[in-house]
């Protein structure tokens, strides 16, 4: 039981520095690109309406062109903290490889990367209208700060759902 602690330690750390270092050196752009598209396709039906990204000081950047007060306009969004909590998605779903049956480890996977992707589009398609929308605005101002706790959910959530705490197994033992 205590190798197995130190081996699922040991994985989480080497997975994040990997992810880490991967992040930094690309990844981080590949996955604003990705959510980029997904924006740029939610918006293909609106004319006056485009996501695009730039490098900025390093990091990605959204920069959203739309209709503000009637007049064409371009701002941005700087995405590296928004987009860093993917790692921590991305680390646990290594994880479970490693301790759950291949099956529910992809399952897992698919269901924890396609709800966060999907969290962080409408993140993305609330920039476009930011200025037109005070609801929009705060929905926008909310989630700014909440993709770590959403992720953190998301890792809660299977470790009480495959039982990968013994907090899980207790309580299922009790019944």
């Amino acid at each position: 039981m205590k190798q197995k602690k130190l081996t699922n330690i040991l994985i989480v750390i080497l997975a994040s520095g990997l992810l880490l270092v991967l992040w930094f050196n690309g990844l981080d752009w590949i996955y604003a690109q990705i959510l980029r598209l997904g924006a740029n396709i939610a918006l293909i039906f609106s004319s006056d309406t485009h996501v695009g990204m730039k490098l900025t000081e390093g990091a990605p950047t959204f920069m959203i062109e739309t209709i503000i007060d009637g007049r064409k306009g371009t701002y941005p969004q700087k995405a590296d903290l928004i987009l860093l909590p993917f790692i921590m998605i991305l680390t646990w779903q290594i994880l479970l490889f490693f301790n759950l049956p291949v099956k529910y480890a992809l399952r897992s996977a698919l269901e924890n990367i396609i709800a966060f992707y999907i969290i962080q589009l409408v993140y993305v398609l609330l920039l476009t209208s930011y200025y037109n929308s005070e609801t929009i605005n705060f929905i926008y101002n909310l989630l700014l700060d909440s993709f770590y706790i959403i992720a953190l959910f998301l890792i809660v959530k299977d470790a009480f759902k495959y039982e990968l705490i013994g907090i899980a197994k207790r309580s299922r033992n009790q019944v």
